[in-house]
Formats: structure tokens, C-alpha cells, sequence
């Protein structure tokens, strides 16, 4: 048997110095605290010795040491990452809103911009979206090259394979190499851009309680859905799983068919039921006090959107539907109206909830992502860096 060249162990050395400081460096972040080297080597069942060697080559750079303050004896020091020295940022980009969220990587939120009536997706907006994480960084009183990953959540089918978008009318142009190019001129990290829908998903996953397979509809101004199937986004082939918006319907209101974003928008629902003389927040207010004429207009003005819904949910056999926006604000009368109407074509039983985060459910996936990404970033950054003798783990 062929014996291991110099280089394979060299290799496999690097490898295993890669592994084993993903693993410090993961369990710092599950326990969400700084924690003793002891502490570490018992969570990641490494050796002391190896979890001391990795520490060691990441201090000043990745970790921070946290002298114990007031304690008798001899305590032992404390290891965290060294948050001040790494954020990431979440950006929420459509039609008539933009905002903007700086995190540190443990979730903390260091500053928030928002504009509303904002300009189409195009160069406008890439410069407005610069110029909104420049000001949050400067409310952090951090440089640029603090930011280790950021995410910016866009309306579209955003091709996996390529990061193409494909846009309806009337949101403007928008490439994603482009958003990529620009925002890297100005922040060293690694950005990213992923559809709206399937980033709100992705922060409804992180709500209490929430079942690991579920729609999360995302209904505001524009309508898309982000699909999850066993705790993990199911994109599709070409991106465009869940793109309900996209759907053609016959308008009830006009007769003529359209996308069926523009049929059931969130402002369009007094409309289609009947109430154009109240608001949706009004309409689904009265509902909620029991005026019988607003909760039937209430039920006829989310069918359009339902059938759509209830169509999804009996394909994919799912139980649960999770509604964000600001209309998630609304309360239980929206939730009834939808589930009775759901259940009049055939999806049953299904769970329909509001999603805690109300109109912030896209921003919250955006940074969520932000910070997986800067993770990861850590970790690489960390591990081809680190010298240290390879070690096994303990038994």
C-alpha cells in the first residue's frame, strides 16, 4: 500500500486544522457566550491541548480573551469572539420600502436606516442601499472593512446557478452581478443576494414553535412564498418555486386576467370584497369587532389569494401557512378568514398563523443569512491560518 507523500499530510494537517477550529468556533457561537477552554474542549470533545493551540492562533484576530473580574482564587479566563471587531448587514429592497439593518454576529442589531418610497431596483437603489449601510456603520462608529458578509433580500426568480434575476413590470432593472459588483467596491465581505420570499421563510423558521415544514407567504405589495420542507428552503430547478405572485388569474373586479400580485395585494382587499370604502386595516378591523358585513367581505377579498394558496398546500401536502408583512399585524380575524377559505377548496385543517416579525420578516432572513455567511467567513478565514501540531479528537 502506498505510503502518504509529504504532501498529502501536509494536507491533511490543513484539513484537520480546519475542522477542528470550525468546531471551536461553532461552539462559541452555540453557547452565545464566552466560554473557558475547558468548557470548549468538553462541547467540541477535543483535547485541551488542541483546543488551547487553536485559541491561541486566533486571539487578537477572531477571539477575545475576557479576564475574570472580582472573583477569588485563580478563575480561569473566558474566550468569545471579538464582536466588535465583525458585523454583517441585512437589506430589504421593493417597491416602496428600503431598510437597512447592521448586526453584530451574535444578532445584535448596531443600527438601523430605513427610506420609504423608494426609487424602481436599478442604479438609484444601489446607491441608495451604499449610502444606507455607510450611515448605519457610522452610527456603530465602525470602518468598512468591518463588514465581514452582508445580504440584500430582492423581489424576483433569482436563478441559482447564474444569480439572474427576472423581474415583473414596473419594479425597474436589477442584475445580480451588478448588486454584487457594486456593494463589494465598497464592502470587503462576502454579499449576497436571495428572493425576498425565501428569506422571510427563512426567518419564520427561527419563530417559537414553528413546524419544520410550512408556507410562508409573504403578502404585502407584492405576493411570493417561500417554501419549507423539512426545516430546509426548497428553491426549485430554476429558483421560481413558490413565485405565486407570478400566477395569472382572473381579476374579480375587472374581468381580465393578471398576475395575481396585482389581483390580491394587501391594499386591494376592501376592494375584492365589496368595501372600497374602507381600508384593508379598517376592513379587517371591523372583522375583528364582528361587524358581519366586513367579515364576509373579509372572506371574499382573500379568496382570490387563497385558491392560489390552497392549490400549493394540497400538492405539497402542507399544513401550515404563515402569513409576513404588515398585514401580519392584522390578528386573528385575517388568519379565520383565510383558514375558512382555504379549507372551501380542499386544503383542510391547515394552521395559519401571523409571523411575529410583521413587516420585518424578509430583514430579519436577510441578517439571519448575513450572519451564517460571516461564519463561514470566520471559519475560513481562521482555519489555513491557524499553526498548530494536528490532533485526534479525545475520546
Amino acid at each position: 500500500m502506498r505510503q502518504p507523500s509529504i504532501d498529502d499530510q501536509a494536507r491533511g494537517t490543513a484539513q484537520l486544522r480546519l475542522l477542528n477550529t470550525r468546531r471551536v468556533l461553532t461552539a462559541l457561537r452555540s453557547a452565545g457566550e464566552p466560554a473557558r477552554i475547558a468548557e470548549l474542549a468538553t462541547m467540541t470533545n477535543l483535547t485541551r491541548p488542541t483546543v488551547t493551540q487553536i485559541v491561541s492562533a486566533l486571539e487578537g484576530r477572531t477571539l477575545q480573551r475576557y479576564e475574570p473580574t472580582g472573583a477569588a482564587g485563580r478563575p480561569a479566563v473566558r474566550y468569545g469572539l471579538a464582536r466588535e471587531a465583525f458585523v454583517v448587514f441585512g437589506a430589504d429592497v421593493g417597491a416602496h420600502r428600503a431598510v437597512v439593518e447592521v448586526s453584530n454576529l451574535d444578532g445584535t442589531v448596531r443600527a438601523r436606516r430605513e427610506r420609504r418610497r423608494t426609487p424602481p431596483l436599478g442604479d438609484e437603489m444601489l446607491e441608495l442601499l451604499v449610502e444606507l449601510v455607510r450611515e448605519c456603520l457610522d452610527e456603530a462608529g465602525l470602518p468598512p472593512s468591518a463588514v465581514i458578509a452582508g445580504t440584500v433580500a430582492s423581489p424576483g426568480i433569482i436563478a441559482p446557478s447564474t444569480g439572474q434575476i427576472t423581474l415583473r413590470t414596473g419594479l425597474g432593472s436589477w442584475n445580480g452581478a451588478q448588486v454584487v459588483a457594486v456593494l463589494s467596491r465598497h464592502y470587503t465581505g462576502e454579499i449576497a443576494l436571495e428572493n425576498d420570499a425565501n428569506l422571510a421563510a427563512q426567518a419564520m423558521c427561527t419563530a417559537p414553535d414553528m413546524p419544520r415544514t410550512f408556507l410562508g407567504l409573504q403578502w404585502g405589495q407584492r405576493i411570493g412564498a417561500g417554501i419549507v420542507l423539512d426545516g430546509r428552503i426548497y428553491r426549485g430547478q430554476l429558483g421560481a418555486a413558490g413565485e405565486l405572485g407570478s400566477l395569472l388569474v382572473p381579476d374579480p373586479v375587472t374581468g381580465e386576467n393578471r398576475h395575481l400580485e396585482q389581483v390580491s395585494h394587501a391594499g386591494r382587499l376592501p376592494l375584492l370584497g365589496g368595501t372600497p370604502d374602507l381600508s384593508t386595516e379598517e376592513l379587517i378591523g371591523a372583522a375583528a369587532d364582528g361587524d358581519e358585513r366586513s367579515v364576509r367581505a373579509l372572506r371574499r377579498g382573500v379568496d382570490t389569494l387563497a385558491t392560489a394558496v390552497a392549490t400549493t398546500c394540497l400538492a405539497l401536502d402542507l399544513q401550515a401557512v404563515v402569513i409576513s408583512g404588515a398585514i401580519a399585524r392584522s390578528g386573528p380575524a385575517l388568519t379565520t378568514a383565510f383558514r375558512e377559505s382555504l379549507a372551501d377548496r380542499g386544503a383542510v385543517d391547515v394552521d395559519c398563523r401571523l409571523s411575529p416579525f410583521h413587516e420585518d420578516t424578509v430583514l430579519r432572513g436577510a441578517v439571519g443569512h448575513a450572519i451564517d455567511a460571516g461564519w463561514e467567513q470566520l471559519i475560513e478565514q481562521a482555519g489555513p491560518q491557524t499553526s498548530m501540531a494536528a490532533a485526534q479528537p479525545s475520546s
